[in-house]
């Protein structure tokens, strides 16, 4: 489940008439069309999947991109030094 302050802490969020546009702070996805639900349910799934990478953990804190990457090159390194 999303929690919704970090949702909002990460997007910003434009309405105009019918139409609405969510986009991501960082410029990295935005979604535009008909205001509703099914608007915002797609923002969420786009907001996950860059949660789960760790694309904003500068605002919500976390592990980053490159804490992930680091921690990822480690676990190869050390499989790759007692798998000779």
């Amino acid at each position: 489940m999303i929690d919704m302050e970090e949702f909002d802490a990460c997007t910003a969020y434009q309405r105009q008439g019918d139409t609405a546009e969510i986009t991501c702070r960082f410029g990295m996805w935005s979604v535009r069309g008909p205001y509703g639900l099914k608007l915002i349910d797609e923002a969420m799934g786009y907001f996950q999947q860059y949660k789960l990478d760790g694309e904003y953990a500068s605002i919500i804190g976390g592990d980053s991109v490159a804490d992930r990457l680091r921690e990822s090159m480690m676990e190869v390194e050390n499989d790759h030094k007692y798998n000779w």
